[in-house]
């Protein structure tokens, strides 16, 4: 019962609903590839290229005016104060990520907007610059994550000898499995922000098929899902 109790709680949250939108959403799009690629089954699909867009539809309505949940998370972080350089450093990076999330947001918001005729605007160039702040939101995060690990680390060689610390050096050592979960999440995010924004094609010359861009989303709101749990 318990069990019931947190996996319906889970469900009732926003965050977690959109999650579960995600692994259905990308899912969906490695198995629209995969059937049509590997096993010749237009059909089957077709049905899960339906569902990939219905999914990734509702999702972006889901997101709207969720620019506004980054600006006070913005807000609240320029409130914060600072004890040392290595805590400006976080709250500098830790804000700049929320600001490449307030655009991503609220570019997506003006192209769905658009897709569904609210507005007369081309839905693609505005999809074009969400997702291309969303790669840079990312590769921010990216950045921030790997510092993360690195202070932890330091902290670890620093203190394993010395008794008093090992809480807190255990308490680093499980942030860090929560630092490598968020790792292989932001590389699964990668796939899609990566060919959305153009990036890969243009820049690297990759062009990423729906079964790269689909595996990366799945196994990213895979982790988000556990998270969120």
């Amino acid at each position: 019962m318990q069990t019931l109790d947190s996996t319906v709680k889970w469900f009732n949250k926003t965050e977690g609903r959109d999650k579960i939108c995600k692994v259905l959403q990308y899912g969906s799009r490695f198995l629209m590839w995969h059937l049509k690629t590997n096993s010749g089954n237009e059909q089957l699909s077709n049905q899960f290229k339906n569902l990939f867009q219905s999914t990734r539809d509702a999702r972006k309505l889901f997101r709207l005016a969720k620019s506004l949940n980054e600006l006070q998370t913005i807000i609240d972080k320029f409130g914060q104060n600072c004890k040392n350089p290595q805590e400006q450093v976080a709250k500098a990076l830790n804000i700049l990520t929320r600001v490449w999330f307030l655009l991503y947001w609220l570019f997506d918001n003006l192209s769905v907007l658009s897709s569904i005729k609210f507005t007369t605007s081309d839905p693609k160039p505005l999809q074009k610059k969400a997702m291309t702040f969303w790669f840079i939101a990312i590769l921010t995060n990216l950045v921030d994550t790997i510092r993360q690990l690195v202070v932890n680390f330091q902290y670890i060689q620093q203190n394993k000898s010395n008794q008093s610390a090992q809480q807190q050096v255990q308490n680093k050592k499980n942030q860090n499995i929560a630092l490598y979960l968020n790792l292989i999440k932001i590389f699964g995010d990668l796939m899609p922000a990566g060919q959305g924004s153009e990036f890969f094609p243009k820049v690297l010359k990759i062009n990423l098929n729906d079964g790269v861009i689909g595996l990366g989303g799945l196994i990213s709101g895979a982790i988000a899902a556990y998270q969120a749990y």
